[in-house]
């Protein structure tokens, strides 16, 4: 088998490691904003991954007040990308957000775990939701509540 240069430092070094099986365990984690995004990045990460990290980025992150709103720039940039999204696209984004954050708690949770793209697709899924529950908002919400409470083995059950 060939290897590039580059990838031979992922290979074992002596005999005794090339008995050892090494494991990584992969956990989903909150985005890590204090990276230096470059545009490569926007490639590999989310457009929630930026959105979070946009929205949760700090004045004192940042040397000083230039730099901070340079940040700000570059993090909505990456997380709007106006090089390929409309600006129809960008103010759904954008009207999105603000729905989701609109919502109860419960609903907001579970809508964005669906990840819609667009403010359509997310009512859809809370309509989709309340016919399954044969009830109005209220009833879905207190439901979500109640499955919450329980954990993930009776979500498991429903689904």
């Amino acid at each position: 088998r060939r290897v590039n240069n580059k990838d031979s430092s992922l290979l074992p070094q002596t005999p005794e490691e090339s008995d050892s099986i090494l494991i990584v365990k992969m956990e989903e984690e909150e985005p890590a904003c204090d990276l230096d995004f470059s545009l490569s990045w926007s490639s590999c990460c989310s457009p929630e991954t930026f959105r979070q990290c946009f929205r949760q980025f700090g004045y004192q992150e940042s040397p000083g007040p230039r730099e901070a709103l340079s940040r700000l720039r570059e993090l909505c940039y990456q997380w709007l990308r106006p090089e390929v999204n409309s600006k129809e696209q960008i103010l759904e984004l954008l009207v999105l957000e603000q729905f989701l954050a609109i919502l109860p708690e419960e609903l907001q949770g579970w809508v964005r775990e669906h990840r819609p793209e667009n403010g359509e697709e997310a009512v859809t899924l809370l309509e989709e939701l309340e016919k399954e529950l044969d009830g109005p908002a209220e009833q879905v919400q207190r439901h979500l509540v109640r499955m919450s409470d329980q954990g993930p083995q009776s979500q498991s059950k429903d689904h």
